[in-house]
């Protein structure tokens, strides 16, 4: 597992620092160093395959890139539900985890925020107009202007703020900052002066009108400045609920807006009751609007706002822009919640964590819905859409959900949640039905989530990649590196050491339906109301497939069909499961040793180790059987005679008569304390010399995943010479 592990360390560091070298911020320059030492030791660590450097470049990171990460996060969800103080705390943390990246300019003015919310609007001016004294930073004082006339429009003090803004800044500075620009706009319209207004949305129109990632700030300063301005039918065209949504605006939002207009245009009636809607409307994050909106209600104006005809000729060029972007903006975008996107992601880890808690080992991820060729090949197709979701390898499950966080949403949002299943379900259960038909090995059960986020990846890469879909260049080339790496992940990290098979071919398959299903079918049209369609089919044959494997005694058909096999003077019989370990050696992920003999293929892939061994004949006293076959492991284990597991000697009495049991000797070996394997021994006739046929399970509980199998194995074993 662990070089896996550091495989997607170093991908996720290696985007980190991709994203910040293209930002290029010059205060970011130290961090950027640091990130980039980070990548080096990741990079060294899977060369070399050294096992000290892998764990200290993953710690790193974590420490440097994934927990900075997540603390951003956290200090957002605290900003949007107003827990200010605890921002303050967790920002001050991400600090320290990212050197060099200059964030402690940043963290004074959460602390100016935090103080906001525990003294109010005085107290946060105090702390900037004392933190203004102490500054000599050029830079630090115009943040901290800023944040002073933020402070006094949070306070509805619009024309303090309007006043030190003008004093200390140029015209159209504001432009330079969206959020400062939103706020003195309405600054300027509480107070009348809808001509600096004018002036300003200029600005803004002027820096940010032809930068698409802008449309939205942009359209909310139009919207701003119509409302002030009394353009009551542009404004109520645009609040629309799909328009309100694509403007980012929430119910009570448009409400404000609404009354707002309404009042500017001479409506005072119902301006108020519009107005008196924002309370019901409002949400847990709307306390702001709900303030303005009764500020507004006390202050309705009696007159209607009367506009020069030149500000009424702009007002109306405004309105036409404001439209024009409304009815414009790509129908392909599909504004509203996500629902195949975390669907896919919660089965993805409700089918590990049902493995998990199944704790069956092999069989269990077969009865989970695992995918062979043996299986599939025997008739049980159902098994190519519950294949998807089984995956006993954590860092593989990292990876593929990974990748459908990065690219599904892209698919889903700009293309609609019927392509999303398309490309998940169609394409991996494709690729899955393909790996199963040209797989090698009949009995390895099929990585099926890494077919499903190809699928879903290569999907994803391909919008970027077309020109049709109206993404900015900055947008392709930061989503495009991301998508690539995870799939060169995806390539090179299969751990098949533990039995795991993941085909080409499959792969192939998935990526090839994934751009067919984005390349060929428009967005919208009779092709893609095909594909819509395609994606109810697949709907349903997915919950047909769940229902079919339900059923399914996947076990049974596992153990047939028996072969037999010789192994050092006995003849065997065993499944295909059973298959040759001719190498020996300490396991690297587990804490046991491998041995020449059998070994439990499917056992392997769920990460237990269970192998069927022929050992000399033990003298008196004796050590168990691994010991006798390998003396180094008496540096590492410690063993005790038990009784056989009740469960698995019922079964081998069954198979081998009711004394059977008793010439079976049963160790337990332990390594610091902790029980690691259990060893149980025949001795295969009565000689001095007879073999010893041993039946070895790490960890001990791995013996009851397959009793039957394993007691059969034993019981029926036979000298070569036998008849």
């Amino acid at each position: 597992m662990l070089p896996q592990l550091a495989l997607l360390a170093a991908i996720v560091v290696g985007v980190s620092f991709a994203g910040l070298v293209r930002r290029r911020d010059p205060g970011q320059r130290g961090y950027v160093f640091v990130v980039a030492a980070v990548l080096m030791l990741n990079l060294a660590a899977l060369v070399q395959a050294d096992r000290f450097l892998s764990v200290v470049a993953i710690s790193l990171v974590v420490l440097v890139v994934v927990l900075p990460w997540v603390l951003d996060v956290l200090v957002r969800i605290c900003f949007s539900r107003d827990r200010l103080a605890l921002a303050v705390r967790l920002a001050g943390w991400r600090v320290m985890l990212m050197p060099g990246a200059g964030l402690s300019r940043q963290q004074g003015i959460l602390h100016g925020l935090a103080v906001l919310e525990r003294g109010g609007v005085d107290d946060a001016l105090s702390y900037f107009r004392g933190r203004v004294h102490e500054a000599e930073d050029e830079t630090e004082l115009r943040v901290l202007h800023e944040q002073i006339v933020s402070m006094l429009l949070y306070g509805q003090r619009w024309t303090e703020g309007i006043a030190h803004y003008e004093a200390r800044f140029p015209p159209g500075y504001a432009a330079q900052r969206p959020p400062l620009a939103l706020g003195l706009l309405r600054a300027y319209g509480e107070a009348g002066k809808l001509e600096r207004a004018a002036g300003l949305l200029r600005s803004i129109e002027e820096r940010l009108g032809h930068d698409p990632r802008a449309a939205g700030v942009v359209s909310q300063a139009r919207l701003t400045f119509l409302a002030y301005a009394g353009v009551t039918q542009t404004v109520d065209a645009a609040l629309t609920e799909e328009r309100r949504r694509r403007l980012g605006l929430s119910a009570a939002s448009g409400a404000l807006f609404r009354g707002i207009a309404l009042s500017r245009a001479g409506c005072p009636d119902e301006a108020q009751s519009e107005l008196a809607r924002v309370e019901g409307l409002a949400k847990a994050r709307d306390g702001r609007v709900v303030m303005a909106s009764r500020q507004a209600i006390d202050e309705l104006p009696g007159e209607t706002t009367e506009l020069p005809d030149e500000l009424s000729q702009y007002a109306g060029k405004v309105a036409e822009r404001l439209e024009g972007f409304l009815t414009a903006t790509p129908t392909l975008r599909r504004m509203g919640p996500l629902r195949v996107t975390p669907m896919l992601l919660a089965a993805l880890v409700l089918g590990h964590l049902a493995l998990l808690a199944l704790d069956g080992g092999g069989p269990g991820l077969l009865r989970m819905g695992g995918a062979s060729a043996q299986l599939v090949g025997a008739g049980s197709w159902g098994r190519i859409v519950t294949g998807l979701l089984t995956q006993t390898d954590p860092i593989g499950l990292l990876l593929a959900a990974y990748g459908i966080w990065l690219g599904a949403p892209l698919v889903e949002r700009l293309y609609g949640a019927g392509r999303l299943l398309v490309v998940s379900l169609g394409a991996g259960a494709a690729g899955l039905a393909v790996a199963a038909l040209t797989a090698p090995d009949p009995i390895a059960v099929l990585d099926g989530t890494s077919v499903l986020a190809t699928g879903v990846v290569m999907a994803a890469l391909w919008v970027v990649l077309l020109p049709r879909t109206n993404l900015p260049g900055r947008t392709r080339r930061v989503l495009a590196l991301p998508l690539v790496l995870v799939l060169v992940g995806i390539g090179i990290s299969v751990p098949r050491e533990l039995g795991l098979l993941l085909n080409p071919a499959g792969l192939v398959v998935a990526a090839a339906i994934g751009i067919a299903a984005i390349g060929l079918a428009p967005p919208r049209g009779r092709r893609a109301g095909g594909l819509r369609g395609l994606a109810v089919v697949l709907a349903i044959g997915a919950l047909g497939s769940v229902g079919m494997v339900a059923v399914e005694d996947a076990r049974a058909q596992v153990r047939q069909p028996q072969r037999e096999v010789k192994l050092d003077g006995l003849v065997l019989t065993v499944p295909s499961q059973l298959a040759p370990q001719p190498e020996e050696g300490a396991d690297d992920e587990r804490p046991w040793p491998r041995m020449r003999g059998l070994y439990d293929a499917l056992a392997q892939r769920a990460g237990d180790r269970v192998q069927v061994l022929v050992a000399p004949a033990p003298a008196e006293d004796a050590p168990s059987a691994l010991l006798r076959l390998d003396p180094d492991l008496s540096h590492e284990y410690d063993e005790a005679d038990v009784p056989a597991p009740a469960e698995w000697t019922e079964v081998y009495e069954r198979a081998a008569g009711e004394d059977a049991a008793d010439a079976l000797r049963t160790t337990i070996m332990r390594r610091n304390g902790q029980d690691v394997a259990v060893v149980i021994e025949r001795t295969m006739g009565t000689g001095p010399d007879a073999p010893v046929l041993v039946l070895y399970a790490a960890p001990p509980q791995a013996l009851g995943h397959a009793p039957v199998l394993y007691a059969d194995v034993l019981a029926h074993a036979r000298p070569a010479t036998a008849p």
